[in-house]
């Protein structure tokens, strides 16, 4: 049946068992339906569609269904002269997954959990992809090359900001074209690699720092440095003044001292290897202080003498069961001590520890500087008496 009048008729209920051709426009219900036949379009809530096919006329909130069964797929199709599906956005139903295909091949899935995956189906960190998951973590993971770039423009600064409940704590950035890494607060202590050196650097201000800070602390020690040569301490006339002989006092404490010079091994080297434990040189440090203390001087006053206080506590750490999906590795349970630098910030409770320290560089000084006057005091006296015969 073929209906080509250009007048509109009136239908109450029509079933029609036959083909049904309109030759002219076909409007149902003012908007509901319209069929431009001269610009081909069709419009669904319009009377004027734009597109091939137009939903809504701006002033509603337009919705499409695709209802399927609950364990089937809702596609819709991109295609092309070549490729018919070369694009794709499918929900999978049985899974609750929605796929997106670029290229005829998934390139991307959001998954039941409101995991996003990128060139993986999955979420874990040992297949190559992306992995974005709704509490907050992001998996990076790639084969044979580095996983992730970030890259500042046109200015030095910060590249990558790390934040504890909002406050920043630490940063990595470039500065003059050099990487440095550190500490958003605590005066922003931080490092520069610049060329074949490292340096300090002030993360707050990003500068360069010089006599700032400090490597390890009297709680939280290195233990060995391996280096070619030894290290340069600044000795430069015009950075000292009060430069002065030793007292009479401070070559009677460095004559005691030169004295005390001992061997002995380090209680924690002794408990892990026994007798294996190796034999050291040097002076035990309350020796140290009371024979200045002996000699009516303050070790305290001196810089070869360290007196290190802080304070802390122990916690019990449970221990981790392996989570491979989430990226999880097994742990066991483990005793954890965290230390304070001031008894303000220490919580109540905490116990307070004192280590003592020598610099020997400059207790070796200290000593030579009394022996050296010692030997030229008898050489004058010597010198003295041979005259005298």
């Amino acid at each position: 049946m073929a209906y080509t009048g250009k007048k509109p008729i009136d239908f109450v209920d029509v079933t029609q068992t036959k083909d049904f051709t309109v030759t002219e426009d076909l409007t149902v219900d003012t908007n509901t339906l319209v069929v431009d036949s001269t610009n081909n379009k069709v419009g669904i809530g319009t009377s004027s569609p734009a597109r091939e096919l137009s939903i809504g006329d701006g002033t509603g909130s337009p919705n499409i269904q695709l209802l399927a069964a609950n364990t089937g797929n809702s596609r819709l199709e991109f295609g092309d002269t070549d490729d018919s599906d070369v694009g794709e956005i499918q929900y999978l139903h049985g899974d609750n997954a929605m796929l997106f295909h670029v290229n005829a091949t998934e390139r991307l899935r959001i998954d039941s959990s409101g995991n996003v995956l990128v060139g993986k189906s999955a979420t874990d960190s040992t297949t190559a992809g992306v992995d974005l998951r709704p509490e907050g973590v992001g998996v990076f993971v790639r084969d044979g090359n580095r996983p992730l770039i970030a890259n500042r423009l046109t200015s030095d600064g910060t590249i990558a900001e790390f934040r504890k409940d909002g406050t920043a704590i630490g940063s990595i950035g470039t500065f003059n074209g050099y990487p440095f890494y550190g500490h958003a607060t605590q005066s922003g202590a931080g490092l520069m690699y610049v060329s074949t050196s490292i340096r300090p650097f002030d993360c707050n201000t990003q500068t360069q720092s010089d006599n700032e800070f400090d490597l390890g602390t009297g709680s939280t020690r290195f233990d060995d440095v391996y280096a070619t040569n030894g290290t340069i301490q600044t000795s430069d006339r015009n950075e000292k003044q009060q430069i002065a002989s030793l007292t009479d006092a401070e070559i009677a404490a460095a004559k005691t001292i030169s004295s005390l010079f001992k061997t002995f091994k380090w209680n924690d080297k002794v408990e892990a290897k026994g007798d294996a434990a190796r034999t050291h040189t040097g002076v035990i440090a309350q020796d140290v202080q009371q024979a200045m203390t002996d000699a009516g001087l303050d070790a305290g006053d001196y810089a070869f003498f360290i007196s290190a206080t802080w304070w802390e506590t122990q916690a019990e750490v449970p221990a981790v069961e392996a989570d491979e999906e989430n990226g999880i590795e097994a742990a066991d349970a483990y005793t954890r001590t965290d230390t304070y630098d001031t008894a303000e910030e220490a919580p109540e409770g905490a116990t307070e520890r004192t280590r003592l320290g020598i610099r020997y560089p400059e207790l070796l000084a200290f000593v030579g500087a009394a022996t050296e006057q010692r030997l030229a005091d008898i050489e004058t006296r010597l010198a003295t008496l041979e005259a005298a015969d």
